[in-house]
């Protein structure tokens, strides 16, 4: 039931915040960008047809959240929604995708809500406060495809294993791989009011 700015589960007595707009002519063109080219053409064609937008608003913390964003979510899949879109990270992803990887391993769930991006200076992700947890930073004199593998790595070994890490630590892949100089710095990428803006930091990883 749609009541005002409320979404409810009458049956499973839950309800969550909820904004209904008109279409938006932007939003082909953020999806398509989200998406990072897993989008199919012919998702992309229904979202270029949408005559409206819904925002859920859920707390930042995916794991505690994931059976209710499952459950809202496919709601708005059977209501005719297009495909889904994570406004507190930039990553977009078509239904199918969208509930193998919240009904997936840990590993799955970070793919839902953590995209890896980059600049002129570094490769960045971004997502991971969604598990309270720090962004990390890899500079791009690190060729990329080993930069994105180091990354997911870095992050997934942050919320998988929960360590104590400090600034001045180190880490790496294997025994033989490259290690790297962890330092904690503020999250420069984005304003504090943003939705990609971490609170958490990020940890910056420079060759030891």
């Amino acid at each position: 039931m749609f009541a005002g700015l409320i979404l409810a589960d009458l049956a499973g007595k839950d309800d969550i915040a909820l904004d209904f707009t008109p279409a938006d002519p932007d939003i082909p063109a953020a999806f398509e960008i989200a998406g990072q080219g897993k989008i199919p053409q012919l998702a992309l064609g229904r979202i270029r047809e949408h005559s409206s937008v819904v925002y859920l608003h859920f707390p930042l913390d995916i794991r505690a959240q994931r059976d209710r964003v499952a459950r809202f979510t496919e709601l708005l899949q059977r209501l005719g929604g297009a495909a889904v879109k994570v406004e507190s990270s930039g990553t977009a992803h078509t239904w199918e995708r969208w509930f193998a990887l919240l009904n997936g391993s840990l590993f799955d769930l970070y793919c839902s809500v953590v995209v890896l991006v980059g600049d002129a200076d570094h490769y960045y992700s971004c997502g991971m406060h969604h598990f309270g947890l720090p962004e990390c930073a890899v500079p791009t004199s690190v060729a990329v495809g080993e930069a994105a593998d180091l990354m997911n790595q870095f992050n997934f070994w942050q919320i998988a294993e929960t360590p104590t890490v400090k600034s001045g630590h180190t880490f790496s892949l294997s025994a033989d791989a490259p290690h790297y100089r962890l330092t904690l710095d503020t999250d420069r990428e984005h304003e504090p009011d943003h939705p990609f803006f971490n609170g958490h930091g990020v940890w910056l990883l420079s060759v030891a």
